[in-house]
């Protein structure tokens, strides 16, 4: 049987009253994820702590109205920062910093080097900024994923601007190379796993 791929026709602008959906469907597509499973190690208490921290995440980001998901429910979501903006205020950071070593405890350490260390490298030419991309793993493989992404990268196409993200696995850089993103070399923090810092240049 022939896998139906989704298209950007599947793909919507999210709404406020999505927020809890796709801070589940992100939670659910991190769990397992490499980054996922280092800053927080105990298997039992990370799908609730991931939860949390999209719930952190997805509120966030909210006021800039770049989130997307899908028409069919929400299976996955792609959460932006367009260009020339920062994703939060000096303030909010702060307290975001705050919120993720409690979050992360016992480990705290390991979720503020990866902050310092992503901050660090982070391009200052303005650009679109992938914050998170993912899909439910039950509805990947279809396209999703890639549609998720097509927006705001034709957006960036028409306006002439540049995107960025970090690949947090093998499998995610894969997906963005065939999106135009080129890696640059992996980088980690001490005990970490590696990750992937990634450009796009407009088409």
């Amino acid at each position: 049987m022939t896998a139906v791929l989704t298209t950007t026709g599947d793909i919507r602008k999210a709404r406020t009253a999505d927020a809890a959906a796709i801070a589940s469907a992100l939670a659910a597509a991190f769990t397992d994820d490499p980054v996922f499973r280092w800053i927080l190690p105990d298997d039992a208490a990370r799908p609730t702590a991931t939860r949390a921290f999209f719930d952190l995440v997805v509120d966030i980001l909210a006021p800039h109205d770049d989130t997307w998901t899908t028409i069919a429910g929400v299976t996955g979501a792609a959460l932006w920062v367009p260009a020339g903006r920062a994703p939060m205020s000096d303030e909010r950071a702060e307290r975001f910093a705050g919120e993720l070593a409690e979050l992360c405890a016992p480990h705290g350490d390991r979720i503020l080097a990866l902050v310092g260390l992503m901050d660090q490298q982070h391009p200052h030419r303005p650009h679109e900024y992938l914050w998170f991309l993912g899909v439910v793993p039950a509805a990947q493989g279809h396209g999703l994923g890639s549609a998720l992404m097509t927006p705001v990268l034709k957006r960036a196409d028409r306006a002439g601007h540049p995107a960025y993200l970090e690949a947090t696995s093998a499998r995610n850089k894969a997906l963005y190379e065939r999106h135009g993103f080129h890696a640059a070399t992996p980088s980690a923090v001490a005990g970490g796993p590696p990750m992937w810092p990634m450009w796009r240049d407009p088409a």
